[in-house]
């Protein structure tokens, strides 16, 4: 049985790192101004499931993707991908109207 304990383990929830955190914010400001965050939101809840796949795919791509993105930015983007606390964290930027009313007054 020992085997069997950690077969379908994962790995636990990593912090959100604040560089992290303002890549996601500023990701989150450009959605909002084009009026896309309902489809966005929709769109990440429905695959939650399968992210560490797509981070994963994003790591197969990653000659093709570097020749559009730099490697730092699409490797930040796999690591989020990856941890679900930080897709909550851009979900919850993008469903918050308060932040985006703080920040246009600033």
């Amino acid at each position: 049985m020992g085997i069997w304990k950690n077969a379908f383990k994962l790995p636990k929830n990593k912090i959100v790192s604040e560089e992290e955190k303002k890549l996601l914010l500023k990701l989150s400001d450009k959605v909002k101004k084009r009026g896309l965050s309902d489809i966005i939101v929709l769109s990440i809840e429905s695959s939650r499931p399968v992210h560490n796949l797509g981070a994963q795919s994003l790591i197969f791509l990653m000659p093709f993707i570097t020749m559009i993105f730099k490697k730092e930015m699409a490797e930040r983007f796999v690591k989020i991908l990856e941890n679900p606390d930080a897709v909550s964290f851009f979900i919850e930027q993008l469903t918050d109207d308060s932040s985006e009313k703080n920040r246009s007054k600033k």
